[in-house]
Formats: structure tokens, sequence, C-alpha cells
């Protein structure tokens, strides 16, 4: 990996048959096929890929590409901190930390290209062609053209997890999307998605907004609100070597004993074990 930044590095490499890759420490990392044709194999799914075809590498251990015609990877790999903010930066990208963890609480991690609507992928397609040209430029402002790049990126990753996740729901209340929206988007910030803080942002009365969230969601804010952290930190424990305190602590949790007997609550496992992929 050649690191550009403190916060994400890039790889061009061309395999004739996959090898293991080390990704120790990776937060997330996406693919984008520059040539050839194969097959993706994730937990012994196949799915087709070809040239231009873009990919969320999962972090199954029984994950390959079966290589049909020698393929030319870009590899491009975030740590944690890529959405933090830092005195040096220019921009403040905090607030598009919590849609990273939207997309890896809800990617399905199933094979096969993440994004299904045509011209989303033409456009990704584009900005990905610029983050390539400016890794093979490497000038002094290469490094933050891409940074900037990758924020538009992962908003188009984040549109089409969204509609996989609303598939086959309906909502008659537009407000209501745009609120399911908003509180997704901002899952990680405390204020943003109080009760008084919500109510006011989308003209609800407050003494009313829990009967509104629950009759439109079919479920309680506050259950909503908690399952959507712990799909964040079942992704952290899967995706990142983040100690299990630290992901507890970020996600709002008392600490790590009250994340695990959470997660074994709503989903039958705890942290370790799904570290461990038990």
């Amino acid at each position: 990996m050649d690191y550009l930044h403190d916060t994400f590095a890039i790889e061009i490499a061309e395999y004739h048959e996959w090898s293991e890759r080390n990704r120790k420490n990776n937060f997330f990392e996406l693919v984008y096929i520059l040539r050839g044709e194969g097959l993706q194999s994730v937990n012994y799914i196949k799915r087709k890929y070809a040239e231009n075809g873009i990919f969320l590498l999962p972090a199954a251990k029984c994950h390959m590409y079966i290589i049909e015609k020698p393929t030319l990877f870009l590899f491009i790999r975030f740590t944690g901190s890529y959405f933090m903010s830092r005195e040096k930066d220019q921009l403040d990208y905090s607030s598009w930390f919590s849609r990273l963890n939207f997309i890896l609480g809800n990617h399905d991690r199933d094979p096969g290209e993440i994004i299904n609507d045509p011209e989303d992928k033409s456009q990704v397609k584009r900005l990905l062609d610029v983050v390539l040209f400016e890794y093979e430029r490497k000038d002094i402002c290469s490094a933050f053209i891409i940074q900037n790049t990758l924020v538009s990126i992962l908003g188009i990753l984040s549109r089409n997890i969204q509609k996989k996740v609303l598939q086959g729901r309906t909502f008659k209340d537009r407000k209501f999307i745009d609120l399911w929206n908003f509180i997704s988007f901002n899952i990680l910030d405390p204020e943003k998605i109080s009760v008084p803080y919500l109510a006011a942002k989308f003209n609800i009365a407050e003494s009313y907004f829990s009967e509104y969230f629950q009759r439109n969601a079919a479920e309680r804010f506050q259950d909503f609100v908690l399952k959507s952290r712990l799909q964040i930190a079942e992704s952290r424990a899967i995706y990142t070597t983040t100690p299990l305190a630290e992901i507890a602590w970020e996600l709002g949790f008392t600490d790590s004993s009250h994340l695990n007997k959470m997660m074994k609550k709503y989903f039958g496992k705890g942290m370790r074990e799904i570290r461990k992929g038990l």
C-alpha cells in the first residue's frame, strides 16, 4: 500500500492468480477493477466481476477472487481516522464519518457490486478515474484532491446502500423518510438524534415524536437507534482491529461489557465471538 495521506492508502496490483493480502488495521476498503474478469467469492457464494466493477472488499475469511483473465485492481483503503477533524485539514469531514459507518453497518457483505444504479456507477467510475489520475501524478495537491473526491464517492455509496435498506418498504409520509435518513446518517451524534433536536428540526411536537416514529417505522425510536449502533459495532468488530472497549466508547455505550450484553440480546452473539467469526 502506498500511503499518500495518514487517513487513506492506494494500491494498484495485477494478479494472474489471487493470493492473500495483508489488510490488517484497515477500516474500509474499496476495489475498482481496471481490467480483467473472473469471479468474486465470499463465503462460497460467487459473483462475476469485469472491467469497471466496484466492490466493497469484505472481511470474510473465505474471500477470494477467481481470476479468469489477468486482473488489474485499484485498492483504496481507509483508516478509522479518515473523517476525523484535524487542525491541519482545510475542511472538516467529521460529519461524513457517520456515513462511512452507515455503509459498514448496512452493507450485506455478500459478493457482487456495491452499486446497482447505472448512472451512479458511471458517476463513481468518473470519480475513481480522478483518484487514479491524481495517484499517478503525485503532486503537492494530489492527496487533498483525492480526499475530497473520496467524500463524493462515499456519498454515492451511501445512497445505494440506503436504497437497499429501504427496498420493499413504503412510507406514506415523505417527512418521515427525511427524518429516517437524517437519523441514519447522524446516528453517532447524540445531540442531533435527541428527541428535542429532531422534533424541532422536523416540526413535530416533542410529546408526539415517539408515537409518530413508531407509527411510521413499526418500531420504537430507542430500539431503532440502539440496533443501528449495534450493526455498526458488529461491522467494526469484523472489519477492524480496534479494541472492543474503544468501539463501545465511540458508539456511546457505557463500556465493552454493556455493548457485549446488548449485542447478545439483539443478535445472539458477543463482540468477541463476532470478531473471531464464530
